[in-house]
This record gives structure tokens, sequence and C-alpha cells, in this order.
């Protein structure tokens, strides 16, 4: 797994210290930078930014950030693509993903961590109807017992098809088509389906189509 991603997502659970329950979890940072197209994120351009904003955690993958009035909070959620908390926490916009993407998207609430680079995108997510619910996070252990990879989900970002997927074994498997190597590694494996491992070989598939030479950039495939 590369720092890139290693780093990011260490960064997004330590948003754990913002999460307890949803009424307590509100913290106030000191700027956030919004972005409206993939360009701007990738660019690192801001087209506005809001100083002391509310960042309303109901977990560390389902954050909604607060101006102080509803009409311009609805504004911050349906128009801006993405945001960034303080140097190293991406959040994409759900809402925004609704009107441009099908599939899994539709799963998805608030703004939620998304990784990118040049080639690749993907969101985390946790799914409070999933097997693995929010009970112990919200009610029982503290952050420190918490082992957040076995609650998170990946959701790939499909530009080609504009679909976003949750990252199953049958759609790991598809996308690890262009990798026949991984591809075979992944299926070999005993416990194929558990979450550890679709993580693994999720995040080496990332790696391998990042310096993938024949793979396309994302802004090759977005507007």
């Amino acid at each position: 797994m590369k720092n890139w991603i290693r780093y990011a997502l260490l960064a997004v659970w330590a948003l754990a210290s913002l999460s307890a329950v949803a009424d307590e979890a509100t913290e106030p940072l000191d700027t956030v930078y919004f972005y409206d197209t993939w360009e701007q994120m990738l660019d690192q351009t801001p087209v506005a930014a809001v100083v002391s904003p509310y960042i309303e955690a109901y977990t560390p993958y389902e954050i909604y950030i607060h101006i102080g009035n509803d009409q311009i909070d609805d504004v911050v959620s349906m128009e801006h693509l993405a945001a960034t908390l303080g140097d190293s926490i991406w959040l994409v916009s759900s809402q925004f993903l609704k009107t441009e993407f099908k599939g899994d998207v539709r799963k998805l609430h608030g703004f939620v961590p998304v990784f990118f680079n040049e080639k690749v995108a993907f969101i985390t997510f946790a799914d409070p109807s999933d097997e693995l619910s929010f009970k112990t996070f919200l009610f029982g252990q503290s952050e420190d017992e918490i082992e957040f990879e076995n609650l998170v989900n990946y959701y790939y970002i499909d530009f080609s098809s504009m679909k976003v997927l949750k990252v199953t074994p049958d759609v790991l498997s598809e996308l690890l088509e262009d990798y026949h190597d991984l591809k075979m590694r992944y299926e070999g494996m005993k416990d194929y389906k558990k979450r550890h491992i679709i993580r693994e070989f999720f995040l080496k598939y990332v790696d391998r189509a990042t310096q993938d030479v024949m793979r396309p950039y994302i802004l090759d495939l977005v507007d």
C-alpha cells in the first residue's frame, strides 16, 4: 500500500476524535476549503473557504458541515463536490455525487472520506445496516479500542461508467480482470470474502492501477 493511501486513511481514522454520539460530535475547525470539480481537487485550487464552521461527525465516515444557515448548508452539500479539513482530510459530498453517478452512491450520506490521485478515486463509508454495525462504536468501546478498518467498506468510483461501486468480492474480481496475477492470488485466498482480504487486495489494485501507464487519467474521463 502506497504512502499516500496509508497517511490519508490514518487521517480519516483520526476523525474519530470528533465522533462520539451525534449530539456531542460538533466541533469547530479553523478553515474548510471547497472544490467544485475533480480538476480543482487534483490541482488543490479551492473555489471557496469558510472560517470556523461546525463539523458534525456522526461517524468518521458520515460528516456534515454546518455554516449556521440552513440555506447555505444546503448549498454546501448540493453544489460543492468536495471539501478539505485541515491539511490531509478530503471529503466528497454524497449529495453532489448522487447527481452525477449511479450505482451504490445511494447508500452514502453526508460528506464521506475520499482518496484519489490522477488515475484512481475511491470512498470509504460504513453502513449501519451492515453486519458490523455502529452499536459498539456509539455506545460501547472507547476510540482507542475500535478497529475502524473492521467497520469500513470501500466504494470504487468508476468514471468510465459513471458508477460508484461498493467493493464486494464480485466487484473486486471484476476490477482485477486487468491484472491477472492479482486476480488469481485474490480468488485463491481461502478467506477471499473477508473484509480484511477485500481491503488488502483492493488497495493492491489501487497501487497497480495508479502505476499502469495504459490507464486513462480521471480528467480524461470527466467533463
